[in-house]
Order: C-alpha cells, then sequence, then structure tokens
C-alpha cells in the first residue's frame, strides 16, 4: 500500500491499483522520439502486473502493532516483501515469459539499487537476512539464463535482445515511478520528482526527465513520452490518521471506506 498523510486522514492505494493504472498509462508510450518498444504487448503487461502478489496482503491489510496502522509498502518486513513479490513474479511468468522476466527484474532490482538504474532507491536488508537475500538475488537471477534463451530470436544478435530487454526494462521502471507520483500525492502538488535514465531508442542514451505538477491535477512530463496527453484515474480510500487498536480495527476502517477516483493527466511541456 502507499500510505501518505494529508489533513488528518491517511490516504491509502493498493498495491495492485497503482500498478493497473500505471499498466493503462503505458499502452500511450511511442511518439517521433520515444520508439514503440520491442515486445510491446509483453512489456505492457508486466508494468500493468508488477505488483499483483501484492493483491492478498492489501485485502489483508498488514498491521503494525507499534504504530497502530497500517504498514506501508516502503516498511514491510523483507520476509513479507520477499513472499509477494515472488508469487506475483511467477504467477506473470506463467501467463507471458517475457513479461514475467520484466517482473523478476523489476522485483530482483528492488535489493540492487535497480540495478545500478536508480542508486536512490533500494529496499532495505538487514545485516542478518544479507546472506539469505543473496542466495535468492542470485539463484533468481540463475533462473533467467534458460529463460531468455528461449525468448531470444536466434535470428538476431544476442546483444539486441538483451539491449531492448533493458531497455523495457527501464520503461517498468519509469512507470512505477511515475505512477507512484500520482498515488502519493494530492492534485493541488507542484512537487518535483527527477526519473529515468529511460532510452528514446534502443540505440540512444537515456534521458532524464522533469516530472512535475501544476496545482491543478496536470503533471507535465518533460519530454514527453506518450502518443498524446493522457488522462488517469488513481483509486483511493481514506481513513482517519490515529492509532488504531486492533488489526481488526484497522481492517473494518479500510472496508468501509468509500474508494475515491482522482482524474489525473499528464501533458507535454509548452
Amino acid at each position: 500500500m502507499f500510505i501518505t498523510k494529508h489533513d488528518g486522514y491517511l490516504f491509502i492505494v493498493n498495491q495492485y491499483d497503482h500498478s493497473v493504472q500505471a499498466g493503462e498509462v503505458v499502452r500511450h508510450w511511442g511518439n517521433v522520439h520515444f520508439a514503440w518498444p520491442e515486445a510491446f504487448q509483453s512489456l505492457c503487461l508486466a508494468v500493468e502486473k508488477h505488483d499483483i502478489g501484492w493483491i492478498e496482503s492489501d485485502s489483508k491489510v498488514v498491521f503494525d502493532p507499534e504504530t497502530r496502522q497500517p504498514v506501508p509498502f516502503n516498511r514491510v518486513d523483507l520476509l513479507q516483501h520477499v513472499e509477494f513479490y515472488g508469487k506475483g513474479y511467477e504467477q506473470v511468468a506463467a501467463e507471458d515469459p517475457y513479461a514475467g522476466l520484466l517482473v523478476g527484474m523489476h522485483w530482483i532490482g528492488l535489493y540492487t539499487s535497480r540495478f545500478g538504474y536508480d542508486p536512490s532507491f533500494t529496499f532495505r536488508v538487514p545485516d542478518e537476512l544479507v546472506p539469505f537475500m543473496n542466495e535468492k538475488i542470485i539463484n533468481t537471477q540463475k533462473g533467467w539464463i534458460d529463460l531468455k534463451m528461449k525468448l531470444w530470436n536466434k535470428k538476431e544478435p544476442r546483444s539486441r535482445f538483451e539491449d531492448q530487454l533493458w531497455m523495457n526494462y527501464e520503461i517498468v521502471q519509469f512507470m512505477d515511478r511515475l505512477s507512484q507520483y500520482v498515488s502519493i500525492h494530492t492534485l493541488d502538488t507542484q512537487n518535483q520528482f527527477i526519473l529515468g535514465p529511460v532510452r528514446q531508442t534502443v540505440d540512444s542514451e537515456g534521458v532524464m526527465f522533469t516530472v512535475q505538477g501544476q496545482g491543478d491535477g496536470n503533471v507535465v512530463v518533460d519530454p514527453f513520452p506518450f502518443d498524446s496527453e493522457v488522462e488517469t484515474t488513481v483509486h483511493l480510500r481514506k481513513i482517519p490518521d490515529i492509532s488504531y487498536g486492533s488489526h481488526e480495527e484497522v481492517y473494518q476502517t479500510m472496508e468501509e471506506a468509500a474508494i475515491e477516483r482522482v482524474t489525473w493527466k499528464f501533458i507535454p511541456a509548452k
């Protein structure tokens, strides 16, 4: 869950709702400046389902007995974090191996500074769990070797396949963070995110994006990677920002909270 505090309330967006919203937006990727990626449908599926492993935890609500509040995604226990993403990875891979590979890369990247793509973000691994995580990271990546051999079209250079795969990974990361922007802010925000890099073509250098709210629900994305302005909806619930007596109490409060649909629009710079 994305959980932010505004005006005495906890604003809550479920992980899977966030990924579905990102998946809707990424289907607009591509214009004269940003190439339409190869394996596009698999890329869109990966973005849409990169957090599918969180459905059960979101529905049950992870509760912190110390804060007496629901737990945001970035403070979930590491072993639970691994379990949720691992299940999602396996589920997507069974449906679409290429999409599953991208979800697996997203998952493992969360413990490795996104493979150096975004050193500012990595999930903290407690010292006592470093050996476990090292083994998980290594073994998961070993499993990608056979998968890549099956997905690689032998008529093209292997390096080309890898370059396109990693470009698609860059797009998954960008879309994850872009969706986070509208999931954690209110419509009046003018906060700025710097995201990227993402390549415009498989042979180009990556570019950085400036993402900035205009205070009215419009969000300028510069440079603009989509085929047109993109309207998108965030599903949000609000519950009082208080200490809850039990997991059952916060669960019941969440169940009774109405789902609000907040409309945003991604637009190019003028």
